[in-house]
């Protein structure tokens, strides 16, 4: 039996994404309708290259009316519906299709899988099902201003299904979000239903606009009101509830009630993985590190047993091992660290995060060639990552590790042009005229922004230009920034001025540590008398981290107590315990833990190093009410 698809799409001002959408999906249906509800950039233009039906509608702050007016233009047998910041798994579309030849028919309607990037990068994976294909027979059609939805005209229930085909989509990104003002416009209208409903549906709509716009309160308030006006705790969207309840919750820092939660809906929801990752979570965030790795673990190493998809499907797999390396490397147990991020870029290659740290990881202990090695032994790099990868060896100092990768990937001669123009701003070696057309303030400013080039780079950069005539432009443009100018007074020791851009210096301190570049990591801190107090603590913290420890304890004892943050105290507590000064190691954590109770790192310095068996007691039965849900402490034997 041969059926067709009418992809039908509304649209407004988005150049910026439509061309991938119908790049991915044009060649695969049968014909293309794209409704304009008023763009004022190449939105038009850009359709028009894939089909000639495009039509223009007038926008009522209606999505469904769009909708419905774009279905009426359609001829195939069937709609699939699309945004313009979705695109298709084009793998699995023929399979999509052969399904709806299987079902002959029987369903009205069918469900897609949404797997949405949401975060600053997309580094978080939100996944729901859809309604996105309908039989075009004028009988089906939309309802509801905003999150619409398909019925039958004649007021007849739909028959639906879940179809074979999997919609990416990157539009709740916050920078997209924010860019569109989609949280406006979606209140707008979702208030606009609420007057007119008030349903159960309405309010878990509702709580996802305040939840996207930081305002927790009230998006508990809309999720909590959401879940008590179900109808049935199956629905996929009331599952959903439940994992932003908590998500709020924690954003709240009412941890012990999230914990609550999650208990209470274990037995609804048995399986979930999101359940048991987001008690890890929990923990990790209030230092319950051994409780954090025990949750992890436990999804990893039990993965049939966690099969439950709610709405985070990343949480199985990819999150728990991030997270794992995360508490690795802040225990400095760099193979197990590794492990666990390279965990996650066999699952995901793509993901920044854990390319970068790899990356720092090895540099601590390998030479180029032994990182280069061992990026082509496990086949890491591809066309999609090779710019994470370069920004990766980039923050390092290392711009040399991509050379062979360059020579991999011929096409790409912008990014090998950048990687020449670091490598100059680093050693001063190469011909500028590889990389001549770079060299203009209007790129520089664009790879800075980028984090191509960062300020010790074109700190560097300046200081190399300087003097030839050719580029007297850009050197005067680079003075005239007051980041580069204050940059070159502190490492040029040309100012008695007090540090006001502490974010500057801490900045360039790190980058230089980075770098490994020691003698203008001495140079900047000869500036340190220009910090205040808490700013000295900060540089501290930052030495110590990168093993500078007897510099960092130096540093801290010219602070007073009162600047100190957790980790600060971490840092001297450890500090002392390495060199057997225990005693004043436990004066700090009792002081620590009357301004930080609620961290449980300061509890478990107590139980593995107090001999003060009252200290011990009393921290102990302390830590059990704090930490409830504890396993480390259900494990622990009083003294």
């Amino acid at each position: 039996m041969e059926l067709s698809v009418s992809l039908c799409m509304i649209v407004k001002n988005e150049e910026s994404v439509l061309d991938r959408c119908l790049a991915s999906v044009a060649h695969l249906v049968n014909e293309v309708i794209i409704v304009d509800t008023g763009s004022t950039d190449r939105t038009k233009e850009i359709a028009s290259k894939y089909t000639s039906k495009v039509f223009d509608f007038e926008w009522i702050n209606d999505f469904s009316a769009a909708r419905n007016f774009a279905a009426e233009q359609a001829t195939g047998d069937w709609i699939l519906v699309l945004d313009a910041d979705e695109y298709i798994d084009e793998e699995n579309y023929q399979e999509f299709v052969d399904g709806l030849k299987e079902d002959n028919g029987q369903y009205d309607t069918y469900g897609v899988k949404i797997i949405n990037f949401t975060g600053s990068y997309g580094e978080k994976l939100v996944q729901n099902h859809h309604d996105r294909v309908y039989k075009n027979n004028g009988e089906i059609a939309y309802y509801r201003a905003i999150h619409e939805q398909l019925k039958g005209v004649d007021g007849k229930p739909v028959k639906g299904s879940i179809a074979k085909l999997s919609v990416f989509h990157s539009g709740y990104m916050n920078k997209t979000v924010a860019d569109k003002g989609k949280n406006e416009r979606n209140k707008e209208l979702i208030d606009k239903e609420m007057q007119e409903s008030n349903n159960a549906f309405d309010y878990f709509n509702l709580g996802n606009e305040y939840y996207s716009q930081g305002k927790y309160e009230e998006a508990l308030k809309a999720y909590t009101n959401a879940y008590n006006l179900k109808s049935n705790y199956h629905l996929s969207w009331v599952a959903s509830t439940v994992i932003q309840i908590i998500s709020v919750l924690i954003q709240l820092e009412r941890y012990n009630d999230a914990v609550n939660v999650i208990n209470d809906s274990t037995e609804l929801y048995p399986g979930s993985f999101e359940l048991v990752y987001l008690k890890g979570e929990i923990s990790y965030t209030r230092g319950q590190f051994d409780d954090a790795k025990y949750y992890f673990e436990e999804i990893i190493n039990n993965s049939e047993k966690y099969n439950h998809e709610i709405l985070r499907p990343d949480l199985k797999d990819q999150m728990p091992h991030r997270r794992l390396g995360d508490l690795y490397n802040y225990e400095k147990k760099y193979d197990k660290a590794i492990y666990h991020y390279m965990s996650v870029l066999n699952i995901n290659k793509l993901d920044s995060d854990s390319i970068g740290k790899v990356i720092f990881i090895l540099n601590k202990f390998h030479t180029e060639t032994e990182i280069i090695q061992f990026i082509q032994r496990n086949g890491l790099i591809n066309k999609n990552n090779l710019n994470y990868y370069m920004s990766a060896c980039f923050n390092i100092g290392k711009p040399d590790i991509m050379q062979p990768f360059f020579e991999d990937a011929q096409e790409d001669t912008v990014l090998e042009k950048i990687y020449k123009l670091k490598n100059y701003c680093l050693t001063g070696l190469g011909s500028i005229s590889e990389f001549n057309d770079l060299l203009n303030p209007t790129v520089i400013e664009n790879l800075n922004k980028k984090q191509l080039l960062n300020i010790v780079d074109i700190y560097f950069l300046r200081k190399r230009l300087k003097g030839i005539e050719e580029f007297a432009f850009l050197v005067e443009a680079l003075e005239k920034d007051e980041h580069v100018s204050m940059l070159t007074k502190l490492m040029d020791n040309l100012t008695e001025e007090p540090i006001l851009e502490t974010e500057l210096f801490f900045g360039a301190l790190q980058i230089l540590l980075n770098y490994k570049m020691l003698d203008y990591v001495s140079a900047l801190l000869k500036n340190k008398h220009l910090l205040t107090e808490a700013a000295l603590s900060q540089t501290a913290a930052i030495l110590y981290e990168n093993d500078f420890k007897g510099e960092a304890l130096q540093l801290y004892n010219q602070c007073d107590w009162d600047v100190y943050q957790e980790q600060d105290f971490l840092n001297i507590i450890n500090g002392l315990l390495e060199t057997g000064n225990n005693l004043n190691a436990i004066e700090f954590t009792k002081y620590a833990l009357l301004v930080f109770e609620n961290d449980f790192r300061f509890y478990k310095l107590i139980f593995e190093n107090s001999v003060e068996q009252d200290l011990y007691q009393t921290n102990l039965e302390k830590a059990k009410q704090l930490f409830p849900d504890s396993v480390y402490l259900k494990n622990l034997q009083s003294k």
